[in-house]
């Protein structure tokens, strides 16, 4: 019975190392995709804005559509959506700030509740753990390498990334280049009663401005059909934006 417990304990010893050394090779795929978007690993992300075109399907109907986003990290975001269907416009602002969110369409605006209000703020928790360099400088996060995939034909490398209280998120990174290419996650999706399904994030089209690299092309694929498909540009860093911008709507 004695010999039998030796190898038990000596996997419960091994276990702590086992996973210290797997964080640090997680740890390390970040650290080379921060680097190739032309960041340091130590540096402090702290705001971002952009703009996108694109087309929303989803709901029945299509949606071509024009944004601009704003990111204040951790928890804040505003965008608003400019679109068309058919003959009429939709003009739409959403805001989140910390654990609360409002939405306005033309001059109704109501507070976010309920489900939508956990999705929609883990929308900036999504934006959040993208931007990556948060995943090397706050420790509030865990990582862990995972299976990789191929994506747009080339292999990747992966990383789990947890976090208390939040859906745990996959980054697929190209495997020769290190930059983001995919996200996946669970959400719960609005058009089917918050039903839990996967959805997917394609990061595409890497350019450089300002000596670093942000991807163009956003592609989202939820529940296996293709939400948003959409050009991203304009992308700019900022220490602080006006906090205005995250006002109840």
């Amino acid at each position: 019975m004695r010999h039998t417990l030796f190898p038990l304990a000596g996997l419960f010893l091994l276990t702590p190392i086992a996973q210290a050394d797997d964080a640090a090779d997680a740890k390390a795929i970040v650290e080379k995709a921060v680097k190739a978007r032309g960041d340091k690993p130590d540096a402090k992300f702290s705001a971002m804005t952009w703009k996108d075109k694109g087309k929303f399907t989803g709901g029945g109907f299509e949606l071509p559509y024009t944004a601009e986003w704003a990111f204040q990290s951790p928890d804040k975001y505003r965008f608003v959506f400019t679109g068309t269907v058919g003959d009429a416009k939709i003009n739409m602002t959403v805001v989140v700030n910390g654990e609360k969110a409002w939405e306005a369409e033309g001059d109704k605006s109501r507070e976010i509740t309920g489900e939508k209000l956990e999705q929609t703020r883990n929308e900036a928790y999504q934006f959040r753990v993208s931007a990556l360099t948060p995943l090397l400088t706050d420790k509030d996060f865990t990582l862990a390498t995972a299976k990789g995939k191929d994506v747009d034909k080339k292999p990747t490398v992966a990383v789990k990334v947890t976090h208390d209280k939040k859906p745990p998120i996959t980054l697929y990174f190209d495997k020769e280049s290190g930059l983001l290419v995919k996200r996946e996650l669970i959400v719960k999706d609005e058009f089917q009663k918050w039903k839990e399904v996967l959805d997917e994030a394609y990061f595409s089209d890497y350019k450089e401005s300002d000596g670093k690299k942000h991807f163009t092309k956003l592609k989202i694929v939820r529940d296996g059909k293709t939400l948003i498909e959409s050009t991203l540009s304009d992308a700019k860093e900022a220490e602080k934006l006006d906090p205005k911008l995250f006002e109840k709507l």
